[in-house]
């Protein structure tokens, strides 16, 4: 009997550990990536991160000056995560380009200034400085990606 139980916990274990391995861990700290993700599908991967980017501009502009900024910054995150996901969906062709090579640095940096935004984000000066560097370099990535789509 206890050594079925023993056995049930580990089969259960390792149910759990591939479950999360193949889903992958990004579905359950990004649950509405992939949501944003859809809503922002272009033509192409450089399109839907030019959608992406646009979304992004709005929900920093949503929230900018509010006390309750946490579903902001929540939809923000969970944007920022599409945004990572989307460099997938870029052509062999296009991701040789120097332009889509910007492109990729900035979207890395996007991802860095996001993280000290949310680490910082009880502090209201210091949330603001940070969406305004957010934003600065979604506009940035965005003419990267102009470019690359010509």
């Amino acid at each position: 009997m206890v050594a079925r139980r023993g056995i049930r916990l580990i089969v259960m274990s390792g149910v759990l550990v591939l479950s999360v391995g193949l889903v992958g861990c990004g579905s359950l700290m990004h649950p509405r990536a992939g949501e944003f993700l859809e809503q922002a599908k272009g033509a192409s991967g450089v399109e839907t991160q030019i959608n992406l980017t646009n979304m992004i501009e709005t929900s920093i502009k949503a929230v900018r000056g509010q006390t309750d900024y946490e579903a902001g910054l929540d939809t923000l995150h969970n944007q920022v995560y599409a945004l990572r996901k989307s460099g997938c969906d870029v052509t062999e062709d296009q991701a040789k380009t120097v332009a889509y090579a910007k492109a990729a640095t900035l979207r890395r940096e996007v991802g860095t200034i996001f993280h000290r935004l949310w680490k910082l984000r009880d502090d209201q000066a210091k949330r603001e400085a940070h969406l305004d560097l957010l934003a600065r370099r979604i506009g940035e990535l965005r003419e990267a990606l102009q470019a690359v789509k010509g």
